[in-house]
């Protein structure tokens, strides 16, 4: 079975894309290889191109296609913490991309964009969306995001519903527990010096979970960034604040929300209040006992949650009377193979 975990795929399809294009099959073999297991081979900053966004994916070639999911990574963290769950939903038929957030993951080499930027990131998604229509034509595409990827996968799918087939939004709530202490930490911080870089990463690591060696591969994994400037933090919260307003405006596409029992960052009342503010009437929550901050990064779900995503992506594709795309019968790509040592440009 192939599986592709490969930036530089992802660059071909925005080159050929925005030429107007549209490449009718993936033909660079696949890369077994992940981001991140690329970077610490090397050691380097992996170069990026200035007007795309750096991009993962997976997928299944042994099998069709039946639908597109578009993952988006929480605060601090990379695309590359959707290795495992990308891997297992391409067996299940699904092509899976995951894309890094505006000064995290490989933007914090790229020289002038290394800053958080929530207005470039929602671009990022939007041209993402279009060139993943381009490369999958017909297919139902969906976006999943967790924590503040939750929260800019909800507002993705308010703003551009005509890219967007349904969203699956894990923790989107900007309700947190220890809210005060951060917002004196920020104040301190804003006075001495508001674009000066400080550790988050501790504070947020233990609330975010007690198992040690998650806290180990979040924080010591180079693509992660656990020190954000006191403005960062403010556009940070801005953003979040706006959860409600965009809920609203979601009036005609599936949502399903997905949130942790035993969260100790974001409060889960708070992303019920968020789900109830949703004006779609095809809504679904579920609550996930004993699961902490994060369910479908770094590992963290289990056989259950990807049931509940997959027979609810399933359920919707069977109510469009879907059609899967078979990629082994189409024609070779023009897109030319490349090596698994390759850098992601």
């Amino acid at each position: 079975m192939a599986l592709r975990a490969s930036g530089i795929l992802f660059t071909a399809l925005f080159a050929f894309a925005m030429a107007g294009f549209a490449p009718q099959a993936y033909g660079e073999k696949a890369h077994t290889k992940s981001k991140s297991e690329s970077h610490d081979k090397h050691h380097g900053k992996r170069k990026i191109r200035r007007g795309n966004a750096p991009c993962l994916s997976w997928i299944d070639y042994d099998q069709p296609v039946k639908a597109v999911l578009l993952c988006v990574h929480g605060l601090g963290l990379h695309n590359g913490t959707y290795d495992p769950f990308g891997k297992r939903m391409s067996k299940l038929g699904f092509a899976v991309y995951a894309i890094d957030v505006r000064g995290f993951g490989s933007w914090m080499a790229a020289e002038g964009r290394e800053r958080v930027d929530f207005d470039g990131c929602m671009e990022d998604v939007r041209s993402t969306l279009k060139v993943i229509h381009r490369a999958h034509p017909g297919l139902p595409v969906f976006i999943l995001g967790e924590s503040m990827g939750g929260a800019i996968a909800l507002r993705a799918c308010a703003q551009f519903p005509e890219l967007v087939d349904g969203l699956i939004s894990c923790v989107p709530a900007g309700d947190r527990f220890k809210q005060g202490q951060t917002k004196i930490n920020v104040a301190i911080h804003l006075l001495a010096a508001p674009n000066q870089p400080f550790d988050i990463g501790k504070s947020v690591i233990k609330q975010a979970t007690l198992k040690p060696e998650l806290r180990d591969s979040w924080g010591n994994n180079p693509l992660s960034r656990l020190k954000v400037s006191a403005n960062e933090l403010i556009q940070f919260q801005n953003f979040m604040n706006q959860n409600h307003k965009w809920a609203v405006l979601i009036k005609d596409r599936p949502v399903l929300f997905v949130q942790g029992c035993d969260d100790k960052l974001v409060r889960p009342e708070g992303t019920v209040e968020l789900y109830n503010r949703l004006a779609t009437k095809d809504r679904q929550i579920e609550l996930i006992p004993n699961a902490e901050h994060l369910i479908f990064e770094e590992g963290q779900f289990t056989d259950r949650e990807v049931e509940i995503v997959n027979n609810w992506l399933s359920s919707h594709l069977a109510s469009k009377g879907n059609t899967t795309t078979d990629f082994g019968s189409k024609p070779e790509s023009p897109i030319k193979e490349k090596s698994d040592e390759s850098k992601q440009e």
